[in-house]
């Protein structure tokens, strides 16, 4: 299947000004690109409002492969949307892009990604956060079988959602999800993704090849190691792999193999890795499903988050809906949003200018000539 992010337009109602963008300490580096820690800072005369962000910018500005890359996946942000486990899109500055700066303004999880989560929860005398070196973040809990169904979950509910764009992930591993407030578990790194064009007259064209180069081998489908063929189905190949990842706390896969050729000649020889010791029998299940040799016999995304849905508690499932809801709700504003209308952070900065010039008309209105002293119907501090 051919790549089409290329030709995706930008859409500018997601432009916020650079200068409302102060960059902090670093969360994460790449072979290309980095991302760090920012503050969204708000309209002067509302309090100087400050919203947490994560930035993705490139490692060099004269990396002008790297810099498409990043152009690529801001554009296959814009034509996802939003929802509660994919990590959204907030804004982008790219006035500065013909000098090779461009910024990516993403949603913050505090709790970084989940491999490390699971990782530094075998040694209880780490901190899990220290990775991240961010003092703001200091909460330590265990992990239960429960935490680890509820991901699972998330994260086909993620995944099911690229899939219903129309995006394939390429590159899905416990170190792309990261894990925001309140348990959520976010798919994220979306530098691999592709958006597909369907065409129902043409079934060959629901694939796409690409180049050898720096893969994920350990994560890929075997038709992927094969003849470097990526679809939805081969996310679910990989989304299998996260299953392992997950009930073995971080593990890498397939262990000891490394990740040349020994490893593709035991996968096209029939080789699987077998279920953890901590994971319930379904799930075991699931990951032998999710690894069948015909891309067509793995279940779609959908139907691995209806199983995995039906083994949760249902106090647990009707909270998600809940939680879900508000991106839904931002969808829908966008979808009948009009060409004048702004996204993200730079919608926010435009209520809250105007929620303060609405403040001071009514202040204007409500003035008492006695001692000048003004009524405002907004909350006012002590």
């Amino acid at each position: 299947m051919e790549e089409q992010s290329e030709l995706v337009p930008y859409d500018k109602r997601w432009e916020f000004p650079r200068y409302r963008i102060k960059l902090g300490i670093q969360l994460g580096v790449g072979c290309f690109g980095r991302v760090v820690k920012g503050e969204a800072v708000g309209i002067k005369g509302s309090g100087e409002t400050v919203k947490t962000v994560a930035v993705k910018m490139v490692r060099s500005v004269t990396n002008v492969a790297a810099l498409e890359a990043l152009v690529s996946e801001l554009k296959i942000l814009i034509h996802l949307g939003s929802h509660m486990n994919v990590v959204n899109l907030l804004g982008a500055c790219t006035k500065k892009i013909s000098q090779g700066e461009l910024l990516v303004i993403v949603e913050y999880c505090r709790y970084g990604n989940l491999r490390t989560y699971l990782m530094n929860h075998r040694d209880k005398s780490q901190s899990f956060w220290q990775y991240q070196q961010d003092p703001d973040v200091t909460l330590t809990r265990s992990i239960s079988t429960r935490d680890l169904i509820s991901w699972s979950y998330q994260i086909a509910r993620g995944m099911d959602y690229l899939a219903s764009k129309k995006v394939l992930h390429g590159d899905l591993a416990a170190r792309n999800v990261l894990l925001a407030d309140d348990g959520v578990a976010k798919v994220a790194d979306f530098g691999m993704a592709k958006k597909m064009h369907f065409d129902i007259m043409t079934q060959h064209r629901s694939k796409i090849k690409t180049n050898a180069g720096l893969m994920p081998v350990k994560w890929m489908a075997i038709e992927s190691l094969t003849d470097r063929v990526f679809s939805t189905q081969s996310d679910v190949w990989s989304y299998g792999v996260v299953l392992w990842e997950l009930f073995t706390l971080g593990k890498v896969p397939y262990p000891g193999f490394g990740a040349g050729h020994q490893l593709i000649q035991a996968i096209q020889n029939g080789y699987r890795m077998e279920k953890p010791n901590k994971a319930p029998n379904l799930f075991g299940e699931l990951m032998t499903n999710c690894w069948k040799t015909d891309p067509k016999e793995r279940p779609a995304f959908s139907q691995l988050e209806e199983t995995i849905c039906g083994h949760m508690e249902s106090t647990v499932n009707s909270n998600y809906l809940n939680l879900n809801a508000l991106y839904v709700k931002f969808n829908e504003e966008n979808d009948t949003a009009t060409a004048k209308d702004l996204f993200g952070l730079a919608k926010l900065l435009t209520e809250k200018s105007q929620m303060n010039e609405n403040k001071l008309q009514v202040n204007d209105n409500f003035r008492s000539p006695k001692n000048g002293n003004s009524y405002s119907p907004f909350p006012q501090r002590a």
